[in-house]
Order: C-alpha cells, then structure tokens, then sequence
C-alpha cells in the first residue's frame, strides 16, 4: 500500500472492489489499522499470517498482517513506520522471487521518511534490484500509458547532473535491455525513439554537444542491425508536438521530467511505471503519496487499478498464481 499517510490504503482498497472479478489480490498492510478505512470502503477482510493461508478472493481482500508501530493517520507522515514501509517491500519481493505470488504492485512512498531510517536508495527501482541481487542500474523504470511506453534514462537525478550520466555505453546497454524485455514481454521487434538532451536536439553542436558525442553514436550502432529499428535523437518539442511518437512502440528519453511530462498530459489517471530488468514482474501507479488530498478521501484509484491489470496481463507469461498489492 505504500505509505499509510498518503493516498495508497484508499487507491488500494477502491483498486481491489474492481480488480476483484478477475485478479487473485493479496495486501501487504496491518490488519488492525486498515481495517476502519476498508469498512468506509465496504471491502470485508481477512487476516492472513502467511501467503498459503489466502482464500476466496472474489469475496474478501486477504490481508497478509505487518505491524506498523505509528498510527495510520492520512496527510500526516509517521517516522514510526518507515522500516514497516520498506519491510513491505523486502516481503513483497521474496514472495515474487520464491514464485509464490506471480507480481507485485507497490504503492507510493515518501523517500526523505524512509531514510530516516537507514533507507540508502532513490527510490522503489534501484532498491528492487539490490533485494533481486540485480548488477547496479540493470533495472529500467518503463512508465506507459495507452498512448505512449517511455523510459527515462536518468531517473532522480538532479538536472545539473543529468549531463554527464549521458554516455553512449550507457545508451546502448539500455536500448539493449529495452529490446530484450519488450521481446520478451511483447513478443515483438521494438521500434525505438531516442530524444537528444539540448534544445533542439543540439543544433549540430551548436546547442551542447551530448548528441554528438554521445546519442547519435549509441544509435548508428543499432542502425549497423538491420534487425531493428533505433532512430534518433529527436529534438523532443517537435518530437511531441507533431505526435512523431506514435510511429514508435518506445521512446528513450534522456531525463525524468522530458519523459513524464508528456506521458503525464496524454493520459494522468491512466499512466503506470513497469519496471523492465528484473527477475520479477513490478508495476506502480504513476503518482506520489498524494500527502496533500490524503484527508478528503477523493483520490482517483484508477491508476493502480491499471498497474494491477497491466500485472495481471505480464503474468500470462508464467503460470498465474496471485497478485499481491502492497
């Protein structure tokens, strides 16, 4: 459910009475304190201690209880159950990776509360690969809608910074993870679009000169492989504003807020982040905790609602077992 002061407990629980019908959902929460909110909600419990004892999922949302020492308290951040928030995820995770649930969908958290605690990550990814013992920056967050599938290729890096994490090494072992997953995830030959870094795609040098010296040689490598298709880099104004990304099944942008901002207007409610690289299948709703709506009870659970069926639709890939929402 991600952090219990934001919008995730509501999301989750309004998620669960329409993904029901057709996903085996499992929560990760603390049975006790969710327990008024999802009587708001009419979502009937069940507290479950261990994975196996879930049942009749069309009926009642099995909790798999985790103590939380602070109060579940909307709009306000508890200290108290930051190592709760991470442990969450840790359960999670070696639930997907002992295949005894089929994916997972993490809620939002709050980054700053989780260090608190000793929480040395940027954010749910880089943490995901060190619990799946991945090598460091193999994992690749994919956000998408039903307009667009974009990754950035720097994700929570301070935009004075971005310049020099853009290397073409970089560039092309993620255009070849990209190419691997969506094969393997898709079942077909992606067609990719790389954005440049400066305005207008650098200006052939005149405007910066990562393109130059970074992008465009990251791609003719692509371009030598008659078996794909790699173009690029797109001045990425133009590139949105003449809708240029429909002829693609993904784009590679260069930093986070080219590659949400877009994403974000085409479609809000509608965007997810996948995460490519891992052993496991993660997907998450493409907003924060939502700290400031908290209180009033409205948030739109659309959302997650989505990453639990886009998850549900990756599991088709392996033998279904659960869904388990967090």
């Amino acid at each position: 459910m991600g952090d219990p002061a934001g919008v995730g407990p509501e999301v989750l629980l309004k998620s669960y009475k329409k993904a029901r019908a057709t996903q085996n959902l499992v929560a990760i929460s603390d049975f006790d304190k969710i327990k008024s909110l999802a009587e708001r909600y009419d979502v009937p419990l069940r507290k479950i201690n261990h994975i196996d004892e879930a049942e009749n999922f069309k009926n009642q949302l099995n909790i798999l209880s985790l103590n939380y020492p602070g109060e579940f308290s909307p709009g306000e951040f508890d200290v108290k159950n930051a190592a709760s928030v991470i442990e969450s995820i840790r359960i999670g995770t070696e639930l997907c990776l002992k295949k005894k649930v089929s994916a997972m969908v993490t809620g939002p958290i709050n980054k700053s509360i989780l260090r608190s605690k000793g929480f040395k990550f940027s954010g749910h990814t880089d943490y995901l690969e060190y619990l799946c013992k991945c090598e460091k920056d193999t994992a690749v967050m994919m956000m998408l809608n039903r307009y667009l599938k974009i990754i950035p290729l720097t994700i929570h890096e301070p935009l004075n910074q971005v310049s020099s994490k853009i290397k073409k090494l970089v560039i092309e072992e993620k255009i070849t993870l990209i190419i691997s997953e969506i094969k393997k995830y898709f079942h077909s030959m992606p067609k990719i679009a790389v954005l440049g870094f400066n305005p207008h795609a650098g200006e052939n040098g005149q405007i910066g000169n990562e393109e130059e010296f970074e992008i465009l040689p990251a791609i003719l490598k692509f371009q030598r492989n008659n078996k794909c298709v790699v173009d690029g880099p797109f001045s990425a104004d133009g590139f949105f504003g003449s809708k240029e990304y429909k002829k693609y099944d993904v784009t590679l942008a260069m930093y986070h807020d080219q590659a949400l901002i877009p994403l974000k207007l085409l479609a809000f409610s509608d965007t997810i982040n996948f995460t490519l690289g891992l052993p496991i299948i993660r997907t998450s709703p493409g907003h924060g905790t939502g700290i400031d709506i908290a209180k009033d009870f409205k948030a739109d659970c659309n959302s997650f609602y989505q990453a639990i069926l886009f998850a549900g639709r990756m599991t088709t890939l392996v033998k279904p077992k659960l869904t388990a929402i967090f």
